[in-house]
C-alpha cells in the first residue's frame, strides 16, 4: 500500500527526501563505519517519505476515517447500553438518545472523508456493518442481551429486523446515493434521526393532546418533530 502510495505521488517523496536531508545532513564519509551510518540515514529518509506519501493518499484517509466511524457507532451503543444498566438513563430515553445520535455523528462524519469517488462507499461501511450485526442477531445466529435491550423497545431479538434496520439502511442509501452532493440526503436524516427521535422524547413527556386521527400521537410530539428537524437540517 505504502509503495502504491509513492507511485501515485512522486513529487511528494522527492519533497520529503529533499526536507529530511536539508534539516539534517549527512556526516563526512570517514570509513566503512561513517558509510553504513549514510546509508542509515537514507533509508530513514526513504522510510519518511513513504509515510508521508501514505498520510497523503485518499484511500487510506478514507479508510482510516471509516475504521473510526465504526468505532464510533459500536461505542456509542456501548455507552448508552451501560448508563441504562446502571440506572442513570432511563432504557426508553437512552435507545431514542442512541437514535438521534447515530445518525448525527454520522453525518458529522462526513467532512473527514476524502473527496475522491470512492469516499461515499467507505463511509456506508458503517452503516453496513450495523445492519449485518443488527441481522446477525436478530436471526438468532447469537445472543446479544445489552444489543436488543439499547436498540429495541420490548427486548425482543426479532425487533432488530424492522425498525434498527430500516434505519440503518437508510443512513447507507443516503451515503451512496446523495452523500455531500445533494441536501436531500442531509435534510432526511436530520428528520429521521433528530426529528423523530425528539417528536418520541417530547411527545411522551409532554404530550398530553393527542392528534384526532391517531391517538398514540401527539401534538407537542408531532409538532417537535417538525421543529427540531427544520433546525437540524439547516445548522
Amino acid at each position: 500500500m505504502l509503495s502504491l502510495a509513492i507511485s501515485l505521488r512522486p513529487h511528494l517523496l522527492s519533497r520529503s527526501l529533499s526536507s529530511a536531508f536539508m534539516a539534517s545532513p549527512p556526516p563526512p564519509i570517514k570509513g566503512r563505519f561513517c558509510g553504513c551510518r549514510c546509508m542509515a540515514f537514507l533509508a530513514s529518509g526513504v522510510a519518511f517519505a513513504s509515510v508521508s506519501s501514505a498520510l497523503h493518499s485518499p484511500l487510506l484517509r478514507d479508510a482510516g476515517a471509516a475504521g473510526a466511524t465504526i468505532a464510533g457507532a459500536y461505542n456509542l451503543v456501548k455507552v448508552f447500553d451501560s448508563l441504562a444498566q446502571r440506572g442513570l438513563v432511563h432504557q426508553k430515553l437512552s435507545r431514542k438518545i442512541v437514535h438521534v445520535l447515530s445518525g448525527l455523528l454520522f453525518m458529522l462524519s462526513w467532512p473527514i472523508f476524502s473527496s475522491s469517488w470512492e469516499a461515499r462507499y467507505f463511509a456506508a461501511l458503517a452503516p453496513l456493518a450495523n445492519s449485518t450485526r443488527l441481522l446477525y442477531y436478530g436471526l438468532a445466529l447469537a445472543t446479544n442481551e445489552s444489543l436488543v435491550k439499547s436498540v429495541s423497545r420490548e427486548g425482543k431479538p426479532e425487533e432488530l429486523l424492522r425498525g434498527p434496520l430500516y434505519f440503518v439502511m437508510v443512513l447507507m442509501f443516503c451515503a451512496l446515493v446523495f452523500w455531500r452532493e445533494s441536501p436531500v440526503g442531509i435534510i432526511s436524516l436530520s428528520m429521521m434521526s433528530g426529528g423523530d427521535g425528539f417528536a418520541d422524547i417530547m411527545g411522551r413527556r409532554f404530550g398530553v393532546l393527542k392528534l384526532p386521527y391517531n391517538q398514540q400521537k401527539s401534538w407537542v410530539g408531532s409538532i417537535s418533530m417538525f421543529v427540531s428537524g427544520f433546525f437540524i437540517s439547516i445548522g
